[in-house]
């Protein structure tokens, strides 16, 4: 699941990087709020992909892949498909 969560979190920043408007034709169109979740998401998906394990069990919770990949599946439906 690391390795899945870390391959999601590269590509999808890849995207972002190397292809702007995939998000939005420009800065104005662009949805903040979805883009919001969708990097959330990433960040979490890149905490618990490169290992780090927090000792407090609300930030174990926060950055699991469970969370980072709904975050990331949300904010991806909302820029790209809504």
């Amino acid at each position: 699941m690391r390795t899945l969560s870390f391959i999601a979190a590269l590509l999808l920043a890849t995207l972002i990087v190397l292809y702007p408007r995939a998000i939005a034709e420009d800065s104005t169109s662009v949805s903040h709020g979805a883009l919001v979740l969708m990097l959330l998401g990433m960040s979490s998906a890149w905490v618990y992909g490169l290992g780090f394990v927090p000792r407090n069990r609300w930030l174990r919770i926060v950055f699991s892949p469970w969370v980072a990949w709904a975050l990331m599946a949300a904010g991806a439906w909302f820029v790209f498909g809504g």
